[in-house]
């Protein structure tokens, strides 16, 4: 198998986990923040903030109550 291309499969593994678990903590800092917000703190920009968003959402950790105005909910 070809070691760069694990190195950096597992570095951008460990990135993405990183930061979505500073996502967790930030929303339940703030239930009220905004993807935008998020991106501005975690110096990234605002689509990679909306991918990790789905992500968690997928896995059912994150919930989007109400879109305009809403809030986001940690599910414990």
């Amino acid at each position: 198998e070809n070691v760069t291309e694990n190195v950096t499969e597992n570095v951008t593994e460990n990135v993405t986990e990183n930061r979505e678990t500073l996502i967790i903590k930030l929303i339940t800092e703030n239930e009220n923040i905004t993807t935008t917000a998020i991106a501005k703190i975690l110096n990234v920009v605002r689509r990679t903030v909306a991918r990790d968003i789905e992500n968690l959402k997928a896995k059912g950790i994150i919930t989007r109550i109400g879109l305009k105005g809403g809030y986001w909910k940690v599910n414990k």
